[in-house]
Parts: C-alpha cells; sequence; structure tokens
C-alpha cells in the first residue's frame, strides 16, 4: 500500500479520535522529509541546553522583580512565651523599716509585706511589625535599574547561546546535506565504474583490449566501493549531529536545497548593520549600563539611611508592664560619617570598571569589523569557485563522454575512461563542497547580523 493511500484509509478509520489522530500525525511526521526550518523550530523546542538557558533567564527575571519589593514596606508577625527560672521581683521591705522608724511606733513589717513581684517567671506576646525603608541615598533606586540591567543581559545572553546553536544547526544541516549528496555521487561512479569493469572484461575476453586494462577497472571499482561505504558512515555520524541537536527527533531524509550564490551588496553595509544588530555588542553595551549603576550603587554609601518603623500588641499573656500600651512607631536614621576611606575606594573601583567595560566594547566593534570581512571574503571565495567549477563541470562532462566512445571503439584505454569518470566526479564534489561553504558561512553572517529568521526561510 502507498503512503498516500495508507494516510487516507488512517484518516478515515481514525476521524474522532484525538489520540489516534495524534499517533497519524507523528507516522507523518517520521516520514516526512526535514526542512532547515523545522529542524530550526525543533532545536529551539526540544534541545535540552537551550531550554535550561532559557529557565536560566526566567529564574534572572523573577529575581529583578524581587528587588522591587525593596520599595514597599516589609509587614511581619512574631510571637514570644518565655520560662524564667523564677519571678522577676524587688524587696521593698527594708525601705519599709525606714520609713517605719521615720514614723515612729511602727514594728517591722508593719506597712505589710513590701516584697513586689514586678513579672511573673511564665509570660509571653505576640507582635505585629513593619519597617519600610524611604530613603537609602538612591541604592534601592540603583538595585532596580540594576536588576532591569541583568535581566536584559540574561535574555540576550540566551539569544546569543540560541545563535550559536543555530550557526551548529546550519553546519550540520547543510553537512548532511553535503555527505548525503557526494554519497550520491559515489554511488553514481560505482555503477558506472561496474559497467565499465564488465565492458572491459567482455573487450578482454573477445582479445580487443590487453590485460592490464581490466586490471585498472577493476582497482578503480574497489576504490568506488570503498568511497560508498565510507560516504555511508558520513551520511549516519551527520544525521546523529542533528538528532541531537533538534531534541532527538528522528526524520528520512533533509528537504531544503542548497542555496546557490547570489549578488552580495557592499561589505560596508553588512558591517555598519553588524555594529548595529549584533548581540555581543549589545551585550557588551548592556555591562556598560551596568557598570554605570555600580558607581551609584557605591556613591550612595555616602548618604544617611531613612527607615520607619511600627508595631502592635496582638496579644500578651502575664506581661502586665506593656498589657496597656499596644503600639508603637518610630523613625529611624544611620548615617556612616567615616568608615576609613572604603566608600571612596570602592567608588574608584567601581569607575575603573566602567572604563574597562569601554576599552572592551572599542575593541570589540573593531573585531566585529574584522569578523564580518572574514565572513565576507569567505562567501565571495566561495561563489567564485561555484562559478569557476559550473564551467569545469560541463568540459568534464564532455571530456568523459568522449573518453568512454573512445574506450568503447577501441582507441583508448580503460585508465583514461576512470580518469575522465574520477575527474568529473571531484569536480561535482568541489562544487558541492563550495555550496555547502557558501551557505554555512552566508548563514553565520546572517544569524550574527540578527537576520536569522530571513535566512531560515529564504531556505
Amino acid at each position: 500500500m502507498s503512503r498516500d493511500k495508507l494516510k487516507r484509509v488512517l484518516k478515515s478509520t481514525l476521524k474522532k479520535s484525538v489520540p489516534a489522530l495524534l499517533l497519524l500525525n507523528v507516522f507523518i511526521m517520521n516520514a516526512q522529509e526535514l526542512s532547515l526550518k523545522q529542524a530550526y523550530d525543533l532545536m529551539l523546542s526540544s534541545n535540552g541546553d537551550l531550554k535550561a538557558s532559557h529557565y536560566e533567564s526566567q529564574a534572572v527575571e523573577e529575581e529583578g522583580k524581587a528587588m522591587k519589593g525593596l520599595r514597599y514596606p516589609s509587614v511581619s508577625v512574631s510571637g514570644t512565651y518565655l520560662t524564667l527560672d523564677q519571678d522577676i521581683a524587688i524587696d521593698l521591705n527594708p525601705v519599709q523599716d525606714i520609713i517605719g522608724g521615720i514614723i515612729g511606733g511602727l514594728p517591722p513589717g508593719g506597712l505589710g509585706d513590701w516584697n513586689v513581684t514586678l513579672q511573673e517567671r511564665n509570660f509571653g506576646f505576640a507582635a505585629a511589625n513593619i519597617t519600610w525603608p524611604i530613603f537609602a541615598g538612591g541604592k534601592i533606586n540603583a538595585a532596580n535599574k540594576a536588576a532591569e540591567i541583568k535581566t536584559n543581559i540574561s535574555e540576550n545572553h540566551h539569544h546569543l547561546k540560541e545563535d550559536t546553536f543555530t550557526v551548529s544547526l546550519i553546519d550540520y544541516y547543510f553537512k548532511l546535506k553535503l555527505v548525503k549528496q557526494a554519497h550520491e555521487l559515489f554511488s553514481n561512479v560505482l555503477e558506472t565504474v561496474e559497467i565499465h569493469n564488465e565492458h572491459a572484461q567482455k573487450l578482454f575476453n573477445n582479445g580487443i583490449i590487453p590485460e592490464v586494462e581490466t586490471l585498472n577497472a577493476k582497482v578503480a571499482l574497489s576504490n568506488a566501493k570503498r568511497e560508498v561505504l565510507s560516504s555511508q558512515k558520513d551520511v549516519a555520524l551527520a544525521k546523529t549531529a542533528i538528532q541531537n541537536l533538534v531534541g532527538g527527533s528522528n526524520f528520512d531524509v533533509v528537504s531544503t536545497k542548497f542555496m546557490t550564490p547570489i549578488i552580495l551588496p557592499p561589505l560596508h553595509e553588512f558591517q555598519q548593520e553588524m555594529l548595529q544588530n549584533n548581540k555581543q555588542l549589545l551585550q557588551i553595551e548592556q555591562n556598560y549600563e551596568l557598570a554605570k549603576v555600580g558607581v551609584k550603587v557605591e556613591k550612595s554609601d555616602y548618604f544617611p539611611k531613612v527607615g520607619l518603623y511600627g508595631g502592635y500588641l496582638l496579644w500578651t499573656d502575664n506581661l502586665p508592664l506593656v498589657e496597656d500600651y499596644k503600639y508603637l512607631a518610630g523613625i529611624g536614621v544611620t548615617w556612616d560619617v567615616f568608615d576609613g576611606l572604603k566608600r571612596e575606594h570602592k567608588v574608584k573601583a567601581s569607575k575603573h570598571k566602567v572604563s574597562q567595560v569601554e576599552e572592551i566594547e572599542k575593541q570589540a566593534r573593531l573585531n566585529i569589523l574584522t569578523y564580518t570581512q572574514k565572513l565576507y571574503g569567505e562567501i565571495q571565495k566561495q561563489q567564485e569557485q561555484y562559478e569557476s567549477l559550473n564551467a569545469d563541470e560541463a568540459l568534464a562532462e564532455k571530456l568523459k563522454f568522449m573518453r568512454t566512445r573512445a574506450f568503447e571503439e577501441g582507441t583508448g584505454t580503460s585508465l583514461e575512461v576512470i580518469d575522465a569518470t574520477l575527474k568529473l566526479n571531484q569536480i561535482k564534489l568541489l562544487k558541492l563542497k563550495a555550496l555547502y561553504q557558501y551557505n554555512v558561512t552566508y548563514g553565520e553572517l546572517m544569524v550574527h547580523l540578527g537576520q536569522t529568521t530571513t535566512f531560515i526561510n529564504q531556505n
């Protein structure tokens, strides 16, 4: 039964069953070709490293949101119940005796027992407390700004990781395309050499050519078989590399074709766009902003810290000294007047970090311009090779045809036929390699320009 017919039967039978439809989709997907766009989507959704990076970015985002809590009051409830080894008391009987002597005529203890218990040994209380920092020299604002920048840095770092994996995916994908087509070429060469070997054997048997010509054909046949087996292993290895990158998904063949070389815009346009859209430069700029915030954080220590405090007794047990007082409120100020010049040195250190990032950014811009020029030159090189190999391929096709006819007519040798066949195959391989290198390099350039979607879709 054909695949299309099987698909129609399954759809008709399982139309009302959602799980069965999912199974059908899996069956069809497994039988379909994998395009570069599908591989890219699978990588983003299934690659464990990228998913871990995404969770890391989300964690930093939540930590940034936690910093907003510094602007709000903190409310807590606490409770305590204590048992002392004895009551807290004060004996005033000696005072009583003195007073009795002054009054006169009173015996000791005549005014009663003046041994007063201030607090019994068992007591407890519960209170609600509120603290609210209302001024911290700008540190609260700086902390929130730093958290926002760190969130952006983490998100950009995740996108950088996506770009790194995307460049690898483009490389692996087109490498699989290369080795699969190379395998087809080697298989075609093997078929050609097998036919030539049969013809050589027949011509030898009829006494038209010497035995040495058959030996050339047999050696070429052995080499062709070895190339086919080697290319099969290359295909399996390249396929495994893609499966690992896209989360283990299975596929039959890769469907996206090599993009043929196109006329490129001038180099300076790519360089200008790279300086504007490159995520590595963006991350350096974000670190620069973070370093400037760090200066503000250190300078905040020069200012006083002001906070509000309040408390309310919710419950007391056997606590007579405070049971009539239910709440308290106050404001506190702390101001470090001198700290051994620590603040001065910390501010200078944070300013040095700003200067450090500035120098890193300057060098990064130069590096990116050079990197863009390198990619651009490689693209041009592969484009020139591809165009040159196109002309060579036509000549090699004609040479192979002429050598084969000459051999069949007895005016040429098998070695000439084999050489012509191998030369044609070599040109085709070089052409494939030029296409592979062109697509990989062009894809890398587009990814770092922030045009991944454009490149993926046009392929």
